[in-house]
């Protein structure tokens, strides 16, 4: 986008002395200023994008009980903060933890601000910045503990900045703020007066908040099709839907061959300190596949409180189970399942193996690959490529293969991988199907 002066216009500034030039170059001096502007902005666009901000966690929760009339500031608040030791207290320590997800496929850095208010005033002793670099795909977490060392409103929220802390990328939307109250003594004092009390108790006792309850959210595995020896990328989410805080709560990750649910494989048993009401933590797990796995469908299954020790409002919600999985040695990858190639087009055909060295593929009109005549190597013959890759010859694709559809009159055809190590043990991938479009006649 450029701006491109009229003819015949001649700002003010061009009759001063000092402060002429040709006006066929004003364009392009126009250009050439706004295009860093536009690309800076586009480059921000772009990596607002390639992040994800982490719901805030606090080592200390005081969750309010339900009703309409019930704040922060509340008589019944106040007590409760008072009474409870989970609630933060003045001159008590609050932990602070905030996450970043990296989404693109390259290392960032990026600046990470925690951000503290205290009546709607920022805290600059308290907050915190701190520069990070996070691997792709990957999660960096930040902790950051404030003496409460003053009484009123606390806010909490997190600034994602650009890596010297120039722009802003992301921030914590208003709603999902903290927010925790510390009173002060004379508030304390007025409450329990006006309560009737002098401890508060008889009120507290009538406060009775509904139990906790753990209910996985969700659980995503990548890549669906996974190799023996590859890495496996898990993300779990984990919720706590009560009305009250939970402690050490403790879950159970496991994979299993979905013909054998029984014989189960634990992958990880990650524990969380506290969630408060509300409160989602996200597990980024990995795990490496042995190259001895028993190949087939699996499932992950994810189980909180698998010894049952903690008290919930239900039972039956703590396990969630992925989607199907398959696991192989050899993966196709192009072309996909009833892919059309044209006639005169490029055949190309891509795999991935981490147990194999040596491949060859087979291409017929056989879809079990039983009728020896009904199908055809390539590489022919003894020959094997190293590569996971192979572009056939003309003569072979479409040539071979168009005569085997017609002489056994069939319009698909099928293709599989054959892979060998050095040891000549030897390995057959799933089998993908393909058409080929004929080419329209010349004239």
């Amino acid at each position: 986008m450029c701006i491109i002066l009229q003819e015949g216009k001649t700002p003010h500034h061009e009759n001063h002395p000092s402060i002429r030039m040709p006006a066929s170059f004003r364009p392009a001096i126009l250009c050439l200023l706004l295009l860093p502007l536009l690309a800076a902005l586009t480059a921000s666009a772009q990596r607002r994008t390639d992040f994800e901000l982490g719901q805030l966690v606090l080592s200390r929760n005081c969750p309010l009980p339900d009703g309409p009339d019930l704040t922060l500031k509340s008589p019944e608040a106040i007590l409760k903060s008072v009474e409870n030791p989970d609630c933060p207290h003045f001159n008590s320590v609050q932990l602070i933890q905030a996450t970043v997800t990296n989404l693109s496929s390259e290392v960032q850095s990026v600046g990470i601000e925690i951000v503290v208010k205290l009546d709607g005033e920022q805290q600059r002793e308290q907050s915190l910045r701190k520069r990070v670099m996070i691997p792709p795909f990957d999660l960096a977490r930040v902790l950051h503990d404030i003496k409460l060392d003053e009484v009123g409103v606390y806010r909490i929220s997190v600034k994602l900045w650009s890596e010297k802390f120039r722009q802003v990328l992301l921030e914590t939307k208003p709603g999902d703020e903290r927010r925790f109250y510390i009173a002060s003594e004379q508030d304390i004092a007025l409450v329990r007066n006006a309560m009737g009390t002098s401890t508060g108790g008889d009120i507290m006792h009538k406060l009775e908040f509904e139990p906790p309850d753990l209910r996985w959210e969700s659980a995503q595995v990548i890549p669906k099709h996974i190799l023996r020896g590859e890495t496996m990328r898990m993300r779990l989410n984990l919720m706590n839907v009560g009305g009250d805080i939970i402690r050490d709560v403790r879950s159970k990750v496991e994979i299993f061959n979905t013909r054998q649910p029984r014989r189960r494989t634990v992958v990880a048993t990650p524990v969380t300190p506290v969630m408060a009401p509300g409160e989602v933590v996200t597990y980024e797990l990995k795990y490496v596949l042995p190259e001895d796995q028993l190949l087939g469908v699996y499932k992950i299954a994810a189980t909180a409180d698998p010894d049952n020790l903690l008290k919930e409002v239900k039972e039956n919600n703590n396990e969630i189970k992925s989607d199907d999985l398959k696991l192989s040695d050899i993966k196709l990858l192009l072309p996909p399942e009833n892919f059309m190639f044209e006639e005169n087009g490029l055949f190309l055909f891509q795999w991935d193996s981490l147990a194999y060295g040596e491949f060859k593929i087979q291409v017929g009109v056989d879809k079990k690959f039983e009728d020896a005549g009904a199908y055809f190597d390539l590489p022919q013959g003894d020959r094997w490529i190293a590569d996971k890759e192979l572009v056939p010859l003309s003569g072979e694709l479409p040539g071979m293969a168009m005569g085997l559809m017609e002489s056994f009159e069939q319009n698909k055809l099928h293709w599989r991988v054959v892979g060998r190590q050095a040891s000549g043990r030897q390995a057959i991938s799933e089998i993908r199907s393909f058409t080929v479009k004929p080419a329209k006649p010349e004239g």
